[in-house]
């Protein structure tokens, strides 16, 4: 089936600005020195570059996509990425780091808002036979954008200086909010005279921020971050008990407490980025401290999974096309898996195609299960919610790097203690990894386990 030319219009804005997104976030880090050296940063303060921007994001993903559904997901998408896209031309002009931290939360929130919209309009704009398709394409340019972040930021830096990343991105973004406005006129939203549960909204944010600092703290000091902790999960209990009794929640806990499928497909993906997002951070010390690779070189090795990732997501989406949506993720959970385990075996003796193997097998595996998986997803809330399920993949798949970033930290501190990570203690990092590779794993064969129990409640293709 041909896709109609306003969908063609609305799938290129809505993939660049899946492009722009992961490209920022990872072509920043790859300018983190000249940037911090420019504006007087400690390394503290860098740090608090992607925290800020990850509470942002975590924050508003899921307001994002009720809020869609409430007053239009373009409308959502187009406020996300108008903010987005001028941050990033403000912020290179930004000669403070106190000011640069503050606006990149706020550049979070538009990504927030531009994230949960984007997943929600191409459900609601794609004939069903077509979704997966649609969803593919976004998927590429997820995973693009974090293959050409790194070379290319570190490439700009070199060139033009760091501000340029910022100034180009912001530029290509506006282009892209452009053709949305201009091209696709027509609006999709489903919830009109609801209004927006702003109660549930503060006790979901005061949740995730508390979620988000105590990942961060946590090393640091254990009192501070496990009471940041448990502070997150009674706001979580306030803010369930909350949406139970308003008439118009943020998120239809009754839909997910009746629907094993939507909930068992959540905890799934929740789970699998809870288990593999750490394996880059680890594979990056192991080759620059272990194996003396330059930071160009470890970088060129460690794009190797997102390019898998690019490259076998159309696959995904041609599978999902003929065959059970809810067996394909199965699978992919399972390269997941193994790729992580074959990790657990590493030393300094072992072949270098070890780490190209393992990034193969997770890269694989990460697209045949988000893709089947988020389709499930959006399927299984039905198209009233849409909007709101879309915003709760990308809550769980944050929620889930922001747990592997607590198991990595928490490990680091019982393994190094403070020490940072060099040649005189390299055998103990090694160890860490591997722990780490082991527990995570297991929690990719809880994942397993929770696709097969989704898969038994009715789980078809679409």
């Amino acid at each position: 089936m041909s896709i109609a030319k306003e969908h063609r219009w609305l799938l290129l804005a809505v993939c660049a600005a899946q492009f722009f997104m992961p490209f920022m976030v990872a072509g920043v880090n790859a300018v983190l020195p000249p940037l911090g050296e420019s504006l007087g940063a400690s390394a503290r303060e860098l740090s608090l570059l992607g925290a800020v921007y990850t509470l942002g994001l975590v924050v508003f993903q899921l307001a994002g996509g009720t809020l869609g559904d409430i007053y239009g997901r373009r409308r959502v998408f187009l406020f996300g990425l108008s903010l987005f896209s001028v941050l990033a031309l403000v912020l290179g002009f930004i000669p403070h780091i106190d000011v640069f931290i503050g606006l990149r939360l706020f550049q979070g929130m538009g990504a927030a808002m531009l994230s949960s919209s984007s997943l929600a309009l191409l459900a609601s704009a794609a004939p069903k036979e077509m979704r997966a398709s649609y969803l593919g394409l976004s998927n590429v340019a997820v995973y693009a954008g974090i293959a050409c972040g790194p070379p290319v930021g570190g490439l700009v830096a070199g060139w033009l200086g760091w501000r340029w990343l910022f100034w180009g991105t912001g530029l290509a973004a506006l282009a892209a909010m452009c053709i949305m406005i201009f091209r696709v006129p027509l609006e999709w939203r489903t919830a009109d005279k609801e209004p927006f549960d702003v109660p549930g909204c503060l006790l979901y944010g005061g949740a995730m921020a508390a979620l988000t600092f105590g990942a961060s703290c946590i090393a640091d000091d254990h009192l501070v971050g496990g009471g940041l902790f448990l502070l997150c999960l009674v706001l979580l209990a306030c803010f369930v008990w909350r949406e139970l009794r308003s008439p118009f929640p943020m998120v239809d806990v009754r839909l997910l407490r009746r629907n094993r499928v939507l909930s068992l497909s959540l905890v799934a993906a929740f789970v699998n980025y809870c288990s593999f997002f750490g394996m880059v951070f680890f594979f990056s010390l192991y080759l620059q401290v272990g194996r003396g690779f330059s930071v160009q070189e470890a970088g060129l090795m460690l794009a190797l999974q997102a390019a898998v990732q690019s490259l076998s997501s159309p696959l995904a989406a041609r599978l999902c096309d003929r065959y059970d949506q809810g067996l394909i993720s199965t699978v992919g959970t399972v390269f997941c898996g193994l790729g992580l385990l074959s990790a657990a075996f590493l030393d300094m003796d072992s072949s270098l195609w070890v780490i190209v193997g393992a990034q193969c097998l997770i890269g694989a595996g990460v697209s045949l299960f988000a893709l089947p998986n988020t389709t499930i997803i959006l399927e299984a809330a039905g198209p009233q919610r849409v909007g709101q399920a879309s915003g709760l993949v990308g809550t769980v798949r944050t929620a889930g790097m922001l747990g592997n970033l607590t198991i990595i930290t928490l490990t680091l501190s019982l393994f190094l203690g403070h020490e940072p990570v060099g040649t005189d203690n390299i055998d103990a990092f090694l160890h860490c990894m591997r722990v780490d590779m082991v527990l995570f794993g297991i929690l990719s064969l809880l994942a397993v386990g929770c696709t097969l129990a989704r898969n038994s409640s009715g789980a078809k293709a679409a």
